[in-house]
């Protein structure tokens, strides 16, 4: 497993985390445990989920691992909280911010969150109200770094303006749609959500500020369209990720796969891994088979030119 340090973190940070949407809701408990067991045999540090994961199941069965493996001083814990309601309405209040600190570390089992993400934005609110809403939590060790969730680089960039004005906690990591599989999260089925584009990534190049980058394997989509075809591609795969310029990238993911011989899987989460800037590639799986397929990827470490052959077709261009 590879592995980066950031500041105010004991534990070092995986860079492959496991994602939790479905642990302890759609996956039991003993299922579950078999996940994280298996994700920390392999070495991975990074455990995300959010309050509003299976309506507080996800974080409640990990507290229970945690504490039943002694596992908490191991792991990087990541959460999340103030979702906004279903039907778009903000939550975000001092109110909801407490009810949503003090239930996850009720469920969780711990006092204090490694990273805790904003989880969505939402820009009737404007930043300096953020920052002073969550500031506290961070000054008093609850929220060891702050992150943000679905924020676009503007977003992020004006709350850091404020937050270093007033010398209080910045927004230190994000968490969006990224991987080898362009898309458009506004062509998604919710609202909300921001994926990595050009203009993005040179911000966060320029920046360096990690990336958490979910669905960093596009749902499959290489793998599935390398081992069963672009006909067999579930809809939903389909739709987020099926355009001209993603099926170009097909043949170049089965090129490399073939020359390094590792699978599509270990190649889609190490371009994540290994490209500008820091990014940590969060997975899942519907077995515990998949997820181990994709932890094959956990010590590869692609050249800039093989990122860029992935992207652009061409070895060494700039």
């Amino acid at each position: 497993m590879r592995y980066m340090h950031l500041d105010g973190l004991a534990v070092p940070v995986s860079k492959i985390a496991l994602g939790s949407t479905y642990l302890g809701s759609a996956y039991d408990k003993s299922l579950t445990y078999e996940f994280l067991d298996t994700f920390a045999a392999a070495g991975g540090t990074v455990i995300d989920t959010a309050r509003v994961y299976g309506e507080g199941a996800s974080e409640r069965v990990i507290g229970s691992w945690l504490a039943e493996r002694g596992m908490r001083d191991k792991i990087v814990l990541v959460t999340k909280g103030l979702h906004n309601m279903s039907d778009g309405k903000s939550r975000y209040s001092a109110h909801n911010l407490a009810n949503d600190i003090a239930q996850s570390q009720e469920a969780l089992q711990s006092d204090a969150f490694d990273i805790w993400f904003l989880h969505r934005d939402d820009v009737r609110i404007p930043v300096e109200e953020i920052i002073d809403m969550v500031a506290p939590y961070v000054q008093s060790g609850t929220i060891r770094l702050l992150g943000a969730s679905n924020w676009t680089p503007g977003r992020i960039e004006a709350a850091n303006r404020y937050a270093h004005s007033r010398h209080l906690p910045p927004i230190v990591a994000s968490e969006i749609q990224w991987s080898l599989a362009r898309t458009d999260c506004d062509t998604w089925d919710d609202h909300g959500l921001v994926s990595m584009d050009d203009a993005s990534l040179m911000w966060y190049r320029k920046t360096r500020m990690p990336v958490f980058a979910y669905s960093a394997q596009s749902k499959g989509y290489f793998s599935k369209a390398i081992a069963h075809g672009i006909d067999a591609l579930p809809q939903k795969c389909r739709t987020r990720f099926h355009t001209p310029e993603n099926a170009m990238k097909i043949e170049r993911v089965r090129r490399l796969s073939d020359e390094l011989k590792l699978s599509v899987a270990a190649i889609t989460i190490a371009f994540v891994t290994s490209a500008q800037p820091p990014a940590v590639a969060i997975v899942t799986g519907s077995t515990v088979a998949q997820l181990q397929e994709s932890l094959t990827g956990a010590d590869v470490l692609l050249t800039a030119e093989q990122v860029t052959y992935l992207e652009t077709g061409v070895y060494g261009a700039t």
